[in-house]
This record gives structure tokens, C-alpha cells and sequence, in this order.
């Protein structure tokens, strides 16, 4: 009961969240795409000066995270801003973000991810000045999105950032002895969630393993393919650190190559730190 009164708040605070003014720093236009009444919003959001240019931007696809919507990118103070003010410094080039939304609190797969990669991500490269490098970052719920996406297609993405991701290595399918040393070796919080919404959307073990970051990665033979960042904070409120270095364990057990960034003092919101969009930058503008 507790654990479900606390999720209950976090949704509400999240959801509230939502209504936070969108910067007027950041130039957007926005549109939806359908497939048997399931949709997909997407806003694209515009550096300063593109009507007036004739260069190309690469895309940044940004997966938001629980409770946000596709306006997440462009909220006032938010990592939209805090990328225009340092565009504007000549910190960092300028990209073109497109920002998906399946839902507040459903990450970007099965028809989400199909919509996105057969519909709208073509349609912005066909309406919109786009190069041919193509980078994603995701935040917590945006964070198992971009891993999901980027593990199943990995021809998508040049690079990747993963910032305190939401997921964990136990389904409803584990025996209670297996999900008993789980929860004992790395935290039991939302675990019971998890394992009830992997249950309701999933039908089996096999069915859940094409897009459960974990058994993506141990099928897996060779590298991922892309570059991959993944990053928390040693201090996060939802209890994720554990989860997210077991995952980068298992990286590192599969030789996965990949980078590996505990923000020390930090708790769950991350994607701030300047090293991540520099990070991107970097293999946006160097093949």
C-alpha cells in the first residue's frame, strides 16, 4: 500500500509538472501520428536562426521521462534551455530535437517505436534540414526507451545517452527464489510494479526478452553497434544506482564497450551535467 501511495504522488507531481510554462528562448512545431488509434506526439524543436539559413542540424531524438509529455525538452529551465544558452556561447553546435511521446508514463515501444522509426522520424528528415547523423538521449522511463530502441535497431543511432534509466533485471516470470536474491542484492523499490506492468503488456518470458534491455544485451554477439553513455547519480531517490550498474556490469561481462558515468552527490535528475551534451556533441560533429 505504501509503495502504491508513493507511486500515486509521484505521478501527481510529475503530471503537475506538465503545465509548466514552455520556453519562449525555443522555436517548436509539433503533430501526431496514428496506427489503430494508438498515437504517437511529437514536438520538433528548432535551433535559433533556422529560417533565416540554409545549413544542416544533426537530430537529437529525446525520450522523456515519467509523468512528462513532448513539451519535456522545451519546459522554462529545463535542458532545452540550459543547450540554447550554451549554443548561443558557441559551447556547443546546434541541433535539431524532435521529442516523442507515447504517453506520460509509456515508454516508446512496439507501436510507439514503429511509428517513430517508419513515420515521424522520416518525415522530419524530409521536412526539416537534417544531416545524416542521427544521436539520442533519454532520462529514467526516456531512458529505457532509448536503450530499447537503440539495442532492437542499432543502425539508428550514432550515440546514446542513458541517464538514470529505468529498468531492472527480474520479470514476473522469476521463480520467488530468484526474485527474492534480486531484491536482496540490489533493492526491492517498484520492483513489484515493474514486474506486474512487464506481466500486463507482456505474455511471456520470450515475448518481454525483445525488448528487456538486459536480455537484449546478454543475446547479443558483438559490439552494441553505437556509442553508449549510461549515467546515474550515486544519491538517486528512487532507489535506481544499483540497477543501472548492474547493467553496466553486464556490459562489461558481454565486452560491450561503453561509457560508464556515476555523478557523485546526485540523485535522480541527470541530465544536466554539461559532460553528456558534450559528450554528444563530440560524436555529432567527428565520425
Amino acid at each position: 500500500m505504501k509503495t502504491r501511495m508513493l507511486l500515486l504522488l509521484i505521478a501527481a507531481l510529475s503530471v503537475g509538472s506538465c503545465r509548466l510554462a514552455v520556453s519562449e528562448k525555443l522555436n517548436h512545431e509539433g503533430g501526431s501520428v496514428c496506427s489503430n488509434s494508438l498515437e504517437l506526439d511529437y514536438r520538433v524543436w528548432l535551433p535559433e536562426g533556422y529560417e533565416d539559413g540554409a545549413e544542416s542540424y544533426p537530430l537529437l531524438v529525446w525520450f522523456h521521462g515519467g509523468g512528462e509529455s513532448e513539451y519535456g525538452w522545451g519546459r522554462k529551465g529545463r535542458i532545452g534551455e540550459i543547450v540554447h544558452e550554451r549554443v548561443k556561447r558557441g559551447e556547443l553546435q546546434p541541433f535539431i530535437v524532435v521529442s516523442p511521446s507515447y504517453g506520460a508514463f509509456a515508454p516508446v515501444y512496439r507501436t510507439g517505436e514503429r511509428l517513430l522509426l517508419e513515420r515521424v522520424l522520416p518525415s522530419v528528415r524530409e521536412k526539416y534540414r537534417v544531416n545524416e547523423v542521427t544521436v539520442a538521449f533519454g532520462h529514467s522511463m526516456g531512458g529505457l526507451s532509448a536503450t530499447m530502441i537503440a539495442l532492437r535497431h542499432p543502425e539508428v543511432f550514432r550515440a546514446v545517452v542513458a541517464a538514470s534509466p529505468f529498468f531492472f533485471d527480474s520479470t514476473p516470470w522469476d521463480t520467488p527464489e530468484q526474485k527474492t536474491a534480486y531484491d536482496s542484492a540490489y533493492g526491492d523499490r517498484f520492483l513489484a510494479r515493474w514486474r506486474y506492468e512487464v506481466g500486463m503488456k507482456f505474455d511471456s518470458r520470450a515475448d518481454f526478452a525483445g525488448w528487456d534491455p538486459f536480455s537484449l544485451v546478454r543475446a547479443r554477439q558483438g559490439p552494441l553497434g553505437f556509442d553508449y553513455l549510461l549515467t546515474v547519480g550515486d544519491k538517486d531517490s528512487l532507489g535506481i544506482y544499483p540497477h543501472v550498474q548492474h547493467f553496466h556490469e553486464v556490459l562489461q561481462e558481454q565486452g560491450m564497450e561503453h561509457e560508464w558515468y556515476v555523478q557523485e552527490g546526485t540523485g535522480h535528475g541527470t541530465v544536466e551535467a554539461l559532460r553528456l551534451m558534450d559528450w554528444l556533441n563530440d560524436r555529432a560533429t567527428h565520425e
